[in-house]
C-alpha cells in the first residue's frame, strides 16, 4: 500500500473521530486541530505497516 491510499484512509479517519469528539463534547478548536494532527499522522503510519506487513506474510505463505 503507499503513501496517498494511506493518508487518504488517515484523512478519513481523523475527519470522523473529530466530527465526533465535535458533536459530543463540544471542543474548541485549538484541542481539535491539535487531535486531528495526532490521529491523521498516527492512523497513517499504521495502517500502512499493518497492512504492509499482511500483504508480506500473505504473500511469503504462498
Amino acid at each position: 500500500m503507499g503513501w496517498h491510499t494511506a493518508s487518504v484512509a488517515g484523512l478519513l479517519y481523523a475527519l470522523l473521530m473529530c466530527t465526533w469528539k465535535r458533536l459530543d463534547e463540544g471542543m474548541g478548536f485549538d484541542e481539535l486541530a491539535i487531535r486531528f494532527a495526532i490521529y491523521f499522522v498516527v492512523f497513517t503510519i499504521g495502517f500502512r505497516l499493518l497492512i504492509n506487513l499482511w500483504l508480506k506474510h500473505r504473500g511469503a505463505g504462498r
